[in-house]
């Protein structure tokens, strides 16, 4: 008779088998079995859109994603930590970091973050909808060790996130573009600025990561006669370690977005960031429009993309939106596809499987072989 501890070990493989199955057929949530959850405590605020699960943390502006279905999900992370103020001493429009003279940390340690909206609702245009909205008045420190404050209360800094149930089209300086719904989140910033501290340019950070093995980016950039191509790094190299200038420029797109994909080494990608290739500059003189450049490197975890903006004495507010989203493409959507992007997993729960039955099914025999050796006359006596 097979143990108590045995019986657990076949009933517990069993039942993984049994569950990672049943994960990989289902794919994904039908349309119809979709709700738009949200949740918010003291750390952040909790959405879950279908399959893509969004958190958006409430010390600083980050967002973490992931395929809500897929237990074999990473996650995949963009944050600003910080902005720059800049002079561009050598007038190619890119930032480098030596042209940086001032530093605005956005993390909670330097800044009091406070929640400004949290909506969720329904409408007939979004279907179901969550907006979220945080700010802050953020300081300028001088770039060094010493990180010496300059300039309190230099700005005031505002994020919104937008997820719906539906596709949105939005309108930004160049144009309008769609923005899928469950699966896509729009994210954009305000500044408000109080003092220009005679700079040239006002940079944005943004921090990529990708979790597990998604640890290579793929950058959609433009080519000098028209048409793109895809430059892939890996975010497992620090750049910073490379002597002098270690920023790469990224050569814009003629496209309303500019596009990085978060990927494996294998190319699948299941992740993208976007964001818009004009920005809204609001001034004492007039409102306008201005190009965004941009520049990255890899740190050895991730990517810092950096997005440049011009400013002068009389610029008042820049705003400029981005999304952030999942492919599903990515993910598995079937049993055969799981075999096929996850065999050793497969093999090891299959042959846990078989070895336990075996070892249960050898030690079934052997009791019958010990009871039979020590009571030779039991079968003869019962046929009798």
């Amino acid at each position: 008779m097979a143990t108590a501890a045995s019986k657990r070990i076949l009933a517990a493989s069993l039942g993984l088998a049994m569950l990672i199955t049943s994960t990989m057929v289902s794919g994904g949530v039908d349309n119809e079995e979709y709700e738009l959850s949200a949740s918010i405590d003291d750390a952040k605020i909790n959405l879950h859109s279908g399959n893509f699960s969004v958190a958006i943390t409430r010390d600083w502006p980050r967002v973490i994603f992931k395929h809500e279905l897929d237990p074999f999900s990473p996650t995949f992370e963009v944050s600003c930590p910080r902005m720059y103020l800049f002079n561009d001493t050598d007038g190619d429009g890119i930032f480098d970091p030596p042209e940086a003279e001032f530093t605005v940390f956005l993390d909670s340690n330097h800044v009091n973050w406070n929640l400004l909206a949290f909506e969720q609702n329904y409408s007939s245009q979004y279907g179901q909808y969550v907006v979220v909205g945080m700010t802050a008045s953020v300081h300028a420190y001088v770039v060094g060790e010493n990180e010496t404050l300059v300039h309190s209360d230099w700005a005031l800094l505002s994020f919104w996130f937008f997820l719906a149930e539906e596709p949105v089209t939005y309108e930004c300086p160049g144009g309008t573009y769609i923005i899928d719904g469950k699966t896509q989140m729009r994210m954009n910033y305000t500044l408000k600025l109080n003092d220009h501290l005679d700079v040239d340019g006002v940079v944005l950070e943004h921090m990529l990561q990708g979790g597990g093995s998604t640890n290579m980016f793929q950058l959609v950039e433009g080519l000098p006669y028209g048409g793109t191509t895809t430059t892939k790094i890996s975010a497992l190299v620090d750049e910073r370690e490379v002597e002098g200038d270690y920023s790469s420029d990224f050569w814009e797109t003629s496209d309303l977005v500019q596009e990085t994909r978060f990927a494996k080494e294998d190319g699948v990608v299941q992740a993208f960031y976007f964001w818009e290739t004009e920005a809204m500059m609001g001034g004492t003189v007039l409102n306008t429009t201005a190009l965004v450049n941009s520049s990255y490197f890899t740190t050895g975890a991730g990517m810092i993309l950096h997005s440049i903006l011009p400013v002068d004495n009389h610029t008042t507010m820049v705003s400029q939106g981005s999304t952030m989203g999942i492919y599903e493409s990515g993910f598995i959507g079937s049993v055969s596809d799981w075999i096929q992007e996850y065999i050793l997993v497969f093999v090891v729960v299959c042959g846990t499987i078989v070895v336990v039955s075996l070892t249960l099914a050898v030690r079934r025999m052997r009791r019958k072989t010990v009871r039979l050796d020590d009571n030779p006359g039991e079968d003869e006596s019962e046929g009798s």
